[in-house]
């Protein structure tokens, strides 16, 4: 699985995202955090090919954050244990970035440019085939403020999917270590001081303040997303609904963006009303 994942990352892609807490379940089955390693990394010899020298350093990064997100699980750090392999990998692809800039000479937002406009492209494609006219026509008119949006946003929107990446990494790996309770957890309350300062800098008027404002928006508004989802599933699991109840609630949750709007804003305010133990107070009282 591990070869396959550098020498055919593109067709193996759902495994490489899933592969952290493979090998987080994997190191349990270990005495030795040493020998877990030796196991791991042993695919990456495949780097000595230069061929497949990217995708292997990749793959070391992964295994890296497996052995992050382990550690981080038997102490009970659950914030880190996303927090950590994120910016592992989100340091990974900001140098791959830096990199492919230099090396082609050109600015990295001009290589994201280029990207983002490869997939507008390719969505036209699609859009053409299976749009109307006048439905494909108002894409048209759209595209060019879309394109520039999402560049601007390029930095927020692959730092949250990466969060969201690690965060199901975390959902799986915790299976066999029943004392995790996602439900209890809470994000450090100096995250709010980050919530202020992209608001801050929202407001102003120089483009690139406006830019960094909304990129940390995009990140804060993720945290106090998964803060928002403990909220409701305490709740849930408080009040003993069914799990049939609890799984069409979380889908609807994330199929629809403006209930994550909403979710994210009850994961802030749970910031002051720690909502949870007002929610179990309220249950003391009743008995």
């Amino acid at each position: 699985m591990c070869a396959l994942v550098i020498t055919a990352p593109a067709d193996a892609l759902p495994l490489a995202l899933c592969l952290p807490s493979l090998y987080s379940i994997l190191v349990d089955r270990f005495e030795k955090l040493s020998s877990a390693v030796v196991v791991g990394l042993a695919p990456a010899l495949l780097m000595i090919i230069p061929e497949y020298l990217q995708s292997g350093i990749l793959f070391v990064c992964l295994i890296a954050c497996g052995i992050v997100l382990n550690r981080c699980i038997h102490r009970g750090l659950i914030g880190l244990s996303v927090f950590l392999p994120s910016c592992l990998i989100f340091g990974l692809f900001l140098i791959g970035i830096f990199y492919g800039a230099a090396e082609n000479g050109v600015a990295p937002q001009d290589m994201i440019a280029q990207w983002v406009k490869g997939v507008m492209d390719q969505v036209s494609s699609l859009y053409t085939k299976t749009l109307s006219q006048e439905s494909l026509n108002e894409f048209n008119l759209n595209r060019s403020a879309v394109q520039e949006r999402i560049v601007q946003l390029f930095w927020g929107i692959t730092a949250s999917s990466i969060l969201s990446v690690m965060w199901v990494n975390l959902l799986i790996a915790k299976g066999p270590h029943r004392h995790i309770q996602l439900r209890t957890w809470k994000c450090p309350d100096w995250i709010v001081g980050i919530f202020i300062i992209a608001g801050l800098l929202i407001v102003v008027r120089h483009g690139l303040a406006n830019t960094i404002g909304l990129n940390l928006l995009i990140v804060v508004g993720q945290i106090y997303f998964y803060q928002g989802l403990a909220v409701i599933a305490a709740v849930m699991f408080d009040y003993e609904w069914s799990k049939f109840i609890r799984w069409v609630i979380y889908i609807l949750i994330l199929t629809q963006i403006y209930i994550m709007i909403g979710v994210a804003a009850l994961g802030l305010f749970d910031t002051w009303f720690n909502f949870r133990n007002m929610i179990r107070n309220t249950k003391g009282e009743d008995t």
